[in-house]
């Protein structure tokens, strides 16, 4: 243990056999702490509107009743993304003696959000009550680029609600890569060089400028099958420069994800539960280990060149840039996002999509797959997606909601 109480564990042959004994259970590396309750535990109007404004979409369908009102769907509903902010936990409940045998895999690893895929059955509306199941699906031993040995873990998760019906399911992936300070991450120990920090002249900054100007929105117009084409390139869209203001105003709109960071005396009662996921400071006091974000030392100590954003976000660009081309008559069915780099503060990503197939398929109907690429002002990509819209046909109409699965296999009763 470090001297402000991080940890430096290693990625054992017996850390990721402990972890593949807990495929099926909650992932202990991911805890929300002492605070069980989501941020969101209904669904509001409000809700939908705050969390649209902190991912930059100003849409009125998620931003005002009587716009969402008069829409197809006769009543505001959540953008995608939002169920992050919500989940009565059902997880599977592992038994005391397994818990406490499992628990120290991967002790002292850190985790980097590396991507996930989610698909989205039903509207979250007005009023719903949701209840979550999260588990480890897999465990992949790799080598990362960090030098030396990392792990994949994939993460399922369903949301359903009051009714039994699945919204939303899909996995996570979280990579594990050992601590180590920058230091000793140089090159010739196989990490990759340190990105120089963003810069910008004003011209560049007008470039960013006019290009929020232009960002297109659908809206009312409705999406057509008939009316795109395989291999025609969407509209540009451009999120940034990253700020640590994007990042507090993520947390305002959906709370602390996968963690909780809570303060004060929760923050105590946190550490009590969850001592590794706090550290000291610069004040010599107890602090959370999610402050790396935003705290460019202890980046450095964990390995990281500079503060960088949280996976959520990126996630929000790939799902704000389908919904703005589907409009407001599309259902984003399927969304993969890829995070492909780390998001710098100050980064600028340059979201650019392809449409790769346009059809009518059997069980799904008519519908468009498009491929997605963010590049940063560096021209390096840092975020790569794949998505499926359903959209409308003029000889059928609207599109249709997909057919929802079974409750999850592991879940609590």
């Amino acid at each position: 243990m470090a001297d402000n109480g991080l940890l430096y564990g290693r990625i054992t042959d017996e850390a990721l056999a402990l972890m593949r004994r807990r495929i099926g259970y909650p992932n202990q590396t991911v805890r929300t702490g002492t605070v069980k309750e989501p941020w969101n535990v209904y669904a509001t109007q409000d809700a939908f509107r705050r969390y649209a404004l902190t991912c930059g979409d100003r849409n009125p369908l998620y931003g005002s009743k009587e716009y969402a009102d008069a829409s197809r769907w006769g009543a505001p509903l959540a953008p995608p993304g939002f169920e992050a902010s919500m989940g009565i936990d059902r997880s599977p409940v592992i038994s005391e003696a397994l818990d406490r045998e499992t628990r120290p895999a991967l002790r002292g690893v850190h985790l980097y959000h590396s991507g996930g895929e989610a698909t989205y059955y039903q509207p979250i509306r007005d009023g719903a009550r949701l209840y979550s199941s999260k588990w480890v699906r897999d465990v992949e031993a790799k080598t990362s680029r960090f030098g030396g040995r990392s792990a994949i873990v994939t993460n399922g998760f369903s949301f359903w609600g009051d009714d039994e019906v699945v919204v939303i399911d899909g996995v996570d992936w979280f990579v594990h890569a050992e601590r180590r300070d920058v230091a000793s991450t140089d090159a010739a120990k196989g990490a990759s060089p340190k990105d120089q920090p963003a810069f910008y002249t004003d011209e560049q900054l007008a470039e960013i400028d006019a290009a929020y100007a232009a960002e297109y929105v659908r809206g009312a117009d409705t999406l057509y099958l008939e009316d795109v084409k395989v291999g025609q390139v969407l509209p540009r869209m451009v999120k940034g420069p990253l700020a640590v203001t994007d990042l507090v105003g993520a947390y305002m709109g959906a709370g602390w994800f996968s963690y909780g960071s809570w303060p004060y005396r929760i923050a105590w009662e946190n550490r009590k539960e969850m001592p590794g996921f706090y550290t000291r400071n610069e004040f010599n006091a107890w602090d959370t280990l999610q402050r790396l974000h935003w705290d460019e030392k202890l980046a450095h100590e964990v390995g990281v060149p500079a503060t960088y954003d949280i996976g959520p976000m990126r996630k929000a660009m790939l799902a704000h840039y389908c919904t703005n081309f589907a409009g407001d008559d599309g259902w984003l069915y399927r969304l993969r996002y890829e995070f492909r780099r780390f998001n710098y503060m100050g980064d600028t990503t340059w979201i650019e999509g392809t449409i790769t197939a346009a059809r009518v398929d059997e069980t799904l109907g008519p519908l468009i797959e498009i491929e997605i690429r963010g590049v940063n002002q560096r021209g390096q990509e840092n975020v790569r997606g794949a998505a499926i819209i359903l959209v409308a046909t003029r000889t059928d109409g609207l599109a249709r909601l997909p057919d929802t699965p079974s409750l999850p296999q592991y879940r609590a009763e």
